[in-house]
């Protein structure tokens, strides 16, 4: 049976009094406990495996029964993970769910379901109260998920005075089965289901297949069992890791190691964890975000910070990748999809003119103060002039 498995991630930048207030605050109001448990340990995993932080993410959870999703009277599993990242000064949420043929009715149906699933967290509100697709919180209910993560955000962040809210978003859609196949070949015989995902587009049964397949473009992926796809609303993945990989991997590293890797084992779900995707996602959302603030900040009348380019340059470093090369290819496959290299051509073009501006400033500053000086000195000078005439006045 395939599982489709749903993250949807958003990112906010967060100073390190502001993450503190977030953290703490949630852990003392009862809002947040650690990652523990078996997510809590496959994350962990694959974080191990995969990233080499300098600084560790704080990862923290929403309590159990705060948060469910429901279509009718039918409950979606949902988690919804709170991290924040000391080494790029960003808070990211993340909220996963599942879809399985008996959470949907009739054949494709759990694409359906999926796809009105992204466009809820995205702000389509259900027009038919309980009946429809829709999220609680605590005791409240709201007409759409993007409003009931609002509720959490702001709840969270109580008292904290930030200005900026969940505006930069992406997704991971992980098909997820278990028989060994290569998964590129569904997708070559009908890519339109995969690209309604990729888009949140409810009406892909009607998309020419040709347009479907040339907007997925060329799938990536390092083994046989998966294949992965950038948009600009984030990442499909199918991955149909079966359990001769995972006894071969096994027995491999006991043979070498003495010990089994316990991230070849991974069966989450959490959609992206296997292989790394969300860890990417997060990194993408977070130059984003980062980007934006400095545009935003760049644009307050009265408050013109000057950004040399060094300070680009800062930004672009702390970014460096922390993941394995050939992870990072899809790193930089996503950067392109989902437009950070405009974002970040616009700042470098805003960098470049207050550099301008901040050189025109200096060369003015330069001149106005040699020509105080000039004036000063040939003053002085007609002084000199004057004193010595009337010296000689004097003296005959």
């Amino acid at each position: 049976m395939t599982a489709l498995l749903l993250t949807f991630a958003w990112a906010v930048p967060l100073s390190e009094r502001e993450a503190g207030k977030v953290l703490d605050g949630g852990r003392d109001r009862g809002l947040l406990a650690h990652l523990d448990g078996k997510l809590g340990e496959e994350w962990t995993a694959a974080e191990n495996f995969l990233a080499n932080y300098t600084t560790p993410p704080r990862r923290r959870m929403l309590r159990k029964r705060r948060l469910s999703i429901r279509v009718g009277a039918v409950g979606l599993p949902c988690e919804l993970v709170v991290t924040w990242h000391p080494a790029y000064h960003a808070m990211t949420l993340v909220l996963a769910t599942t879809i399985t043929g008996a959470a949907a009715d009739g054949p494709s149906a759990e694409f359906d379901l999926a796809i009105a699933v992204l466009q809820s967290l995205q702000g389509r509100e259900t027009a038919n109260g309980e009946n429809g697709l829709h999220g609680i919180y605590g005791e409240k209910t709201f007409p759409s998920l993007l409003k009931t993560v609002t509720h959490i955000f702001e709840d969270l962040t109580k008292g904290c005075g930030l200005t900026e809210g969940l505006s930069r978003k992406g997704w991971c859609a992980e098909l997820r089965s278990h028989d060994g196949h290569p998964p590129a070949q569904r997708v070559a015989a009908d890519p339109r289901p995969y690209y309604g995902l990729a888009t949140s587009d409810e009406g892909w049964r009607f998309v020419p297949r040709e347009v479907a397949r040339d907007a997925l473009g060329p799938s990536w992926g390092t083994r046989s069992f998966v294949a992965a796809y950038t948009m600009a609303g984030g990442i499909v993945c199918l991955n149909s890791k079966d359990s001769d990989y995972v006894e071969h991997q096994d027995e491999l590293m006991r043979g070498l190691f003495g010990a089994a890797e316990p991230y070849f084992g991974i069966d989450s779900e959490i959609g992206g964890l296997d292989h790394g995707m969300l860890f990417i996602l997060e990194r993408v959302l977070i130059r984003m975000a980062l980007a934006d603030q400095w545009l935003a900040s760049m644009k307050k009348a009265g408050s013109r910070t000057r950004l040399l380019r060094g300070s680009l340059d800062d930004i672009l470093e702390m970014l460096h990748s922390v993941l394995p090369p050939e992870v990072d290819s899809l790193e930089r496959r996503l950067v392109t999809s989902m437009g950070v290299e405009r974002i970040i051509a616009q700042l470098d073009r805003q960098a470049e003119a207050m550099d301008e501006e901040t050189r025109y400033a200096y060369e003015n500053t330069v001149s106005a103060r040699v020509t105080r000086l000039t004036v000063v000195t040939v003053v002085l000078t007609v002084v000199t002039i004057v004193l010595g005439v009337l010296q000689v006045l004097v003296s005959l």
